[in-house]
């Protein structure tokens, strides 16, 4: 039995070396601005000519309408909302008009607009694409299904007056299942039309709010691990750690950065690639376990890397 004891005692000492807990933490901004572009203008420059769709019947009114067109008037909107969130920016919406000519920006009206009206920066939607099933909710119920997709896309473009700075086909993406009756009745089917309509304009405040939220850093939760014990600067920084405190805890864990021992060395470096992440610095996160993984052997840095370099695949095809 003794081998048993001895297995588990190293065991409880190793599981006492770190802790799991649940933190949120900041991933940037996929658009980035100057901290002094704080006031924005949203023009929607979207056409039927520039977005167009295969034509959704109206059975009621007899008349056609463009969804792509619906959803781009929901998605101002909804970009105001997206941009009231960040505490910082604000937008106004801009009445609609070319801002370039011939694909460049015309930069001397660009900048007069803005000054008159007092804003930094236009966002211009340039173009809506949304993609439903060929048939669409008609077709859906005739062969008995009972909710159908309707998917959108949002691009739009960024002009930054006087620095002349431009952000080009910035992409959002969202999507909506559609619950239907199934029936081919008549009313089901003029039912099902008409909330098939409603949510191409839901669909354009999602798209439009997603695209407001690219300007300014978001809050996730996630599970993450670190080191409690092994050095001075790790006992110290692991309250720091557990309360959200990064930027002390990351300068008590500096001072052990050069330890003289592998293993702790390794396991400085991994918090400070934890701390770097809950302060939104994801590029140095990798680079700290990068270290810990590489030049230490940190087994839980190459997880902990793994985690990372996913998150920043995601922020790069948002």
């Amino acid at each position: 039995m003794k081998p048993f004891y001895l297995f588990l005692s190293v065991l409880l000492v190793l599981i006492s070396c770190k802790t799991s807990f649940r933190i949120s933490v900041q991933e940037p901004p996929r658009v980035k601005i100057s901290t002094e572009v704080t006031r924005l203008g949203t023009v929607n420059n979207v056409t039927k000519e520039n977005s167009p769709e295969k034509v959704i019947t109206e059975i009621i009114a007899s008349q056609s309408i463009n969804g792509n067109v619906v959803a781009a008037e929901n998605a101002t909107e909804g970009l105001l909302r997206g941009i009231e969130r960040s505490n910082n920016l604000s937008t106004e919406i801009v009445e609609p008009q070319p801002l370039t000519n011939g694909g460049v920006p015309n930069w001397p009206y660009i900048d007069s607009l803005c000054a008159a009206r007092e804003i930094h920066a236009l966002i211009e939607l340039t173009e809506v694409k949304t993609i439903s099933p060929v048939g669409g909710s008609v077709l859906a119920n005739a062969t008995g299904q009972n909710s159908t997709q309707l998917e959108g896309y949002l691009y739009s473009n960024v002009y930054i007056a006087n620095t002349h700075e431009q952000i080009e086909r910035l992409q959002i993406r969202r999507f909506y299942t559609i619950p239907l009756s199934g029936s081919t009745n008549i009313i089901a089917v003029l039912n099902d039309v008409q909330r098939k309509q409603q949510y191409y304009r839901a669909l354009g405040f999602e798209l439009g709010f997603g695209t407001g939220q690219l300007f300014y850093p978001k809050w996730v939760w996630v599970g993450r691990s670190y080191y409690t014990k092994g050095t001075s600067g790790l006992k110290r920084a692991k309250n720091m750690i557990r309360q959200g405190n990064w930027d002390i805890a990351e300068k008590q864990l500096l001072i052990d950065i050069d330890h003289p021992k592998e293993k702790m060395r390794g396991r400085v470096l991994y918090n400070l690639a934890l701390v770097k992440e809950g302060q939104g610095f994801l590029d140095d996160a990798v680079m700290y376990a990068e270290k810990s993984a590489l030049e230490c052997g940190n087994k839980l840095a190459n997880e902990y890397l793994v985690q990372l370099r996913e998150r920043q695949r995601l922020l790069q095809f948002m």
